[in-house]
């Protein structure tokens, strides 16, 4: 029973140091396992201008595919439209893969039936003619150079597009700033217009060409056509420089027009100033007769406002009384704005009567 004893504990301090060791081991492989998907290894970016496109190995084929659908991923991700990148990167696996019909074929024989067998086979054979493609690991890489260059123009163009958008941004606040304080720019505004044609009615000038040829743009770089999108872009910046242009002869004749009419002010302030109190005294005197002219006239045109609106409402009294030509609720709401204009006249007429009085009385 001692020896047995004995053994038993040996044998169970074993066990309990296996256990442990299994338990330490097993922590290690998980723990090994846990770290192992986080560790990649990122293939090289390929470089097509050094790469040669005969004996072309399929690692490379498929390196260049995994190159091209990252390329498309980060296009996706800054927000570019991706429509031509995918469909070339579907040609391009296209050819990595293949398309042929040789398995097929081999079902095909296991028809028992000879005539569907063979009809089969003709149809799959010309199938294969119009739409197989053969496996063609330089069409890949051609596929997937012009993904890289795709992916680099569209970078350029948004960059583009950026540019010339803040650049007639600053060009705009630059001209607004620099009109906002002539004291003479409607006066100039004609004679730039004579020269340039192209001043917006207030006169400024007019930054909506550029404008619409940027809208233009983004509009084609949005819809893929990025040798439109490229073909606007260049015109931008001739228009602005025109548009500078413009502002020059607009500064050049203002500062002309500017110091014309100070040395005018200079050697005419006596004539200036003698003409301007004739023109008040005149302005003065004659100002009591226009107003009794206005007043009258406007006088006039209420009372003849009022017998019409007198006409009106006897005109629809009778066709909703008389006649039943019209509804209840129209006859009211054409009533009540009837009898809600004359009123506002009842009001007007005594104080345009009175101050009509009273300026004829200054008037004599």
């Amino acid at each position: 029973l001692a020896i047995c004893l004995v053994l038993l504990s040996v044998v169970g301090k074993q066990q309990i140091s296996l256990f442990e060791d299994s338990l330490i081991t097993d922590a290690v492989v998980l723990e090994t396992r846990n770290l192992t998907p986080t560790i990649t290894e990122e293939k090289p970016e390929i470089s097509y201008e050094n790469i040669s496109f005969e004996n072309i190995t399929r690692e490379t084929a498929l390196n260049a595919i995994l190159q091209a659908e990252k390329d498309m991923q980060e296009m996706q991700e800054a927000g570019f439209a991706v429509v031509w990148v995918n469909d070339t990167l579907i040609e391009a696996k296209k050819y990595f893969e293949g398309e042929n019909y040789t398995d097929l074929l081999e079902d095909i024989r296991k028809i028992s039936d000879l005539e569907r067998r063979e009809k089969a086979r003709a149809l799959l054979i010309e199938a294969q003619k119009k739409i197989g493609v053969p496996v063609d690991y330089k069409k890949v890489l051609e596929k997937t150079k012009a993904i890289s260059e795709r992916k680099k123009k569209t970078y350029e163009i948004s960059d583009y597009l950026r540019a010339s958008e803040l650049r007639i941004k600053e060009i705009g606040e630059t001209l607004e700033r620099g009109l906002s304080s002539s004291i003479f720019k409607d006066l100039i505004t004609g004679a730039v217009a004579a020269e340039t044609g192209n001043l917006t009615p207030m006169g400024g000038l007019d930054m909506t060409a550029a404008s619409e040829l940027l809208d233009k743009a983004k509009v084609e770089f949005k819809e893929e056509r990025y040798d439109d999108a490229t073909a606007l872009l260049a015109e931008i910046e001739p228009k602005i420089d025109e548009i500078r242009s413009e502002n020059t002869l607009f500064k050049t004749v203002y500062r002309a027009g500017k110091e014309t009419t100070i040395n005018f002010i200079k050697e005419h302030y006596i004539a200036i100033i003698i003409t301007s109190v004739i023109v008040i005294i005149i302005f003065l005197l004659s100002y009591n007769r226009i107003m009794v002219k206005v007043l009258k006239r406007k006088l006039q045109d209420m009372n003849v406002e009022k017998d019409v609106l007198t006409e009106l409402m006897k005109k629809s009294q009778s066709s909703y009384y008389s006649k039943g030509a019209i509804p209840k609720q129209t006859y009211e709401i054409k009533i009540s704005k009837y009898k809600e204009r004359m009123l506002k006249i009842k009001q007007q007429l005594p104080v345009i009567q009175a101050r009509l009085e009273k300026l004829a009385k200054i008037k004599r």
